[in-house]
């Protein structure tokens, strides 16, 4: 029942948004009042302050705002209904085997339990297996391990580590055997789905249009002309948007040709770096070598400060007195912000973002994912949300 009031607020914005819609830009104030877009509210020291002024479009932010509720609704609505067939076919599975839903899910269980126990006897192996991938994907941490990583194991391995080390071994190995656990249940449900006949009716709901599209002084990468843009709005700190990045790269590599990947810049808050680092890749765009920068960053994106991006500006082999300059004068502050306005405009607030000719796509979709999105557009046809996102 909580759902109803949050529809009846939406509801009620409907009126709210149809009565005092706004556009952006400076039209006249009498066109606007006409249309009734130039509603007054507030006066500083008695000028008026208009809702055009701010930038903002209630009309667009509705529309985003009814879209994402519709996406979450599906959502719980799809979990709701694989639950539910999900114990069907266990009942079914019992009365097969001639036994309870409940002594069938304590099989399995312990099924799992039993193979989870294999992941203690390798602790070393995963342990060793997860400091590798932490010097992968940050390596400042590569950095602070390289002293001790040659001769034998990245870590002491030997049980004379120190205790700290054992509780994060004792961590990892925990987190590994929870995924055991998991997986091992997930796949006998998996094996009953495949012998069953399922039809899921659940409509998913389209991608939401939004009117975005590249400059022609965006930094891009692919083929010019090519009939499918990706727009990619990013923050140098947001470990998805380092996702996204790798993504963009491997569909690049895998399609050759007929697509176009644009960056555009969308510093959070929270990531105190994240600005000046955009600021510093708009720098090294007027170089030329905006995208030897881009990736660089998101190869060390947990060193993002000043002196950082100085060193990788002289990594890239750009000049270095030039590239101060423009990141000292703040010359490209005003292109970064102007991304952020445009895309803060059409409703999106948080990053990764994808526009895709046009379909807007949050977070990091899956490779699998982005290709079905292309293939509807291709085929002229409108493309639906992700069933499973995150899975970048």
């Amino acid at each position: 029942m909580r759902v109803l009031p949050a529809l009846l607020l939406v509801v009620g914005s409907v009126f709210a948004c149809a009565a005092q819609r706004s556009v952006a830009g400076e039209k006249q104030p009498a066109a606007m009042d006409a249309a009734g877009q130039n509603i007054e509210v507030a006066r500083l020291d008695g000028k008026a302050i208009y809702l055009h002024n701010l930038n903002y479009d209630p009309e667009r932010r509705y529309n985003f705002e009814l879209h994402a509720m519709k996406v979450r609704l599906y959502r719980e609505q799809k979990a709701a209904l694989q639950q539910y067939i999900d114990q069907r076919l266990l009942e079914k599975e019992a009365a097969k085997r001639n036994m309870t839903t409940g002594a069938l899910i304590t099989m399995i269980n312990a099924q799992a339990e039993e193979k989870a126990k294999e992941v203690e006897a390798d602790k070393e192996i995963i342990f060793q297996e997860f400091v590798k991938k932490m010097q992968r994907d940050f390596p400042s941490f590569s950095q602070r391990t390289a002293a001790i990583k040659p001769p034998g194991p990245v870590l002491p391995g030997n049980g004379t580590g120190s205790p700290f080390i054992e509780e994060i071994k004792n961590k990892v190995v925990a987190m590994k055997k929870a995924s055991c656990l998991n997986e091992t249940k997930e796949a006998f449900i998996r094996d009953l789905r495949f012998q069953s006949h399922i039809e899921i009716l659940l409509e998913r709901p389209r991608l939401l249009p939004l009117d975005l599209a590249a400059d022609d002084d965006d930094p891009w990468r692919g083929s010019k002309d090519a009939p499918l843009t990706l727009l990619t709005y990013i923050d140098f700190q947001c470990p998805y948007c380092k996702q996204v990045n790798a993504t963009m790269k491997y569909l690049l590599a895998k399609r050759k040709e007929g697509i176009r990947v644009v960056a555009r810049d969308f510093a959070l808050s929270s990531h105190p770096d994240a600005a000046m680092a955009a600021q510093a890749a708009a720098c090294a765009d007027d170089q030329g070598r905006y995208w030897d920068y881009h990736d660089l960053l998101f190869d060390n994106q947990q060193e993002l400060n000043l002196s950082s991006l100085r060193g990788y500006a002289a990594q890239v082999g750009i000049d270095t007195v030039q590239f101060d300059r423009c990141l000292e004068a703040g010359s490209r502050r005003g292109a970064v912000e102007k991304d952020m306005a445009e895309a803060a405009l059409a409703g999106i607030s948080s990053v990764p973002g994808i526009v895709i000719n046009g379909y807007y796509l949050s977070g990091s979709p899956s490779l699998n994912y982005l290709e079905e999105v292309i293939a509807d557009i291709e085929n002229g046809h409108i493309p639906l949300v992700e069933d499973m996102p995150g899975n970048g």
